[in-house]
């Protein structure tokens, strides 16, 4: 009985034990700045539900193809094998494992399903702090702020020129997409009021429907920055970012972000 304990502990349940932190850290290797795995309860619970197949199919082949495994090593390298596979390969790689790509249909759609979650949260958690500003200035007081805070995180010392440049890069030319978009929605506005009052008459849908183009594509353009918060940042870097979200006209312009 006891022998038949071990056997079933180390040919179906040792596997599925190693493999789960190996498949989380896969995932997390995998999904680096592309998401947060624990950015809200529904991207939680896709990550855990491949984690959890995952887990399972390295039992399944366990215990089905080593159904005679007389040693514990044999049934790790199991786990961390399954656990493994979700780091990305190369293509050439890919093609040699085609049979494998269909045994591991439910893992694929999980996986795809954790991707499209993963860029859902991110939107929306963009958009939602984007979203709200009464005129296109205050956008750019936000983003302005969201750009100098961005950067107080990326300009840090010991930090090489190559790990600064690239993100302070990115960082600068979205703020200055964010900033142009702001000018052209300015501009457009002061035009249509100043035909207004020149012709004495109320706006015109047309030009109501331009000036809120105008400022859609200042508000698209902030959450794109906000992207970069999202992919680099931390969850507990996300309270500063809704404090400058939060902070008046006049606070936010008065001065730098404390890092």
């Amino acid at each position: 009985m006891a022998g038949d304990q071990t056997s079933v502990f180390s040919v179906w349940i040792l596997p599925a034990l190693v493999c789960a932190p190996v498949t989380w850290v896969g995932l997390a290797h995998r999904f680096r700045g592309q998401g947060r795995l624990l950015g809200t309860v529904r991207s939680a619970s896709s990550a855990l539900a491949v984690v959890l197949w995952t887990s399972a199919m390295a039992a399944l082949v366990s215990g089905l193809l080593l159904p005679h495994a007389s040693s514990v090593p044999g049934s790790v390298t199991v786990g961390v094998a399954a656990g493994a596979g979700l780091v990305p390969k190369r293509r050439a790689e890919q093609a040699e494992h085609q049979v494998m790509a269909i045994l591991t249909l439910g893992h694929s759609l999980l996986i795809s399903s954790l991707i499209d979650r993963l860029q859902t949260d991110r939107a929306e958690w963009c958009a939602r702090l984007a979203d709200g500003f009464d005129n296109c200035w205050e956008l750019d007081v936000f983003a302005d702020r969201v750009a100098r805070h961005l950067k107080s995180r990326v300009e840090v010392p010991g930090r090489s020129s190559r790990s600064k440049n690239g993100p302070g890069s990115s960082i600068d030319a979205r703020y200055e997409e964010v900033r142009a978009a702001v000018q052209r929605a300015d501009t457009l506005e002061t035009e249509i009021e100043k035909a207004c009052s020149d012709e004495q008459r109320e706006r015109t849908r047309e030009e109501i429907g331009r000036t809120l183009r105008a400022f859609g594509e200042a508000e698209h353009l902030c959450a794109r920055l906000l992207e970069l918060a999202h992919a680099h940042g931390k969850r507990s870097d996300d309270e500063k970012i809704l404090e400058l979200r939060r902070q008046p006209l006049y606070v936010a312009a008065a001065g730098p972000s404390a890092g």
